[in-house]
């Protein structure tokens, strides 16, 4: 007897401010890895009160693709209310988040893609760390170390990138990433 495959269906949330020299290249590579590795998929474009021409190329991909869903802030609220009204709304369990500034390489998404449904967690991590300022990796290491430290895990966790199937059982009180309670945090990685 065969076991059976795991069902790969993925809610994608590209966040983006005011990122129209990238905002087309990170579509254009997640788009076709998720036709390519997912069984079912959409893609939640945030444009969080861009005032560039960031929404109007998303809302051309959107006009192409029935799974992508484009929502339009007035003004600036952040990548966690984006995280926030997309799960809000999301068809499948399990979630991830890629930065609209084409952040992350094809192949590492690609990799991310196929673990999807292979657990409730599928945790990613840069390396490719010299393409980031000194403050953003400061920062990085340092809210990785924090979570570690709380979580009592040893982890190369980032943000972006994680694939989580939990995040429905945690009440979500704050729109800011940086502000979800511990209890939240611990409740999502069991």
């Amino acid at each position: 007897m065969t076991p059976s495959r795991a069902t790969k269906k993925l809610t994608i949330v590209i966040p983006a401010l005011n990122e129209q020299d990238k905002i087309a290249d990170t579509i254009d590579g997640v788009l076709p890895l998720a036709r390519e590795l997912l069984d079912d998929f959409e893609i939640f474009l945030i444009d969080d009160g861009s005032t560039d021409a960031t929404g109007a190329i998303m809302d051309e991909f959107a006009a192409g693709e029935p799974r992508i869903i484009v929502h339009h802030n007035a003004e600036r609220r952040g990548v966690g209310a984006g995280f926030e009204f997309a799960l809000s709304r999301a068809k499948f369990d399990a979630i991830t988040l890629i930065p609209g500034d084409h952040a992350f390489h094809n192949e590492g998404i690609a990799r991310m893609f196929k673990a999807a449904g292979a657990a409730d967690i599928v945790i990613t991590y840069r390396d490719n760390q010299s393409d980031r300022s000194i403050n953003r990796s400061l920062q990085s290491h340092s809210l990785r170390f924090i979570l570690n430290c709380a979580l009592r895990l040893r982890t190369y966790f980032e943000l972006g990138g994680t694939i989580v199937s939990l995040l429905r059982r945690v009440p979500i009180r704050n729109v800011d990433f940086s502000q979800i309670p511990l209890d939240a945090e611990r409740t999502a990685v069991r």
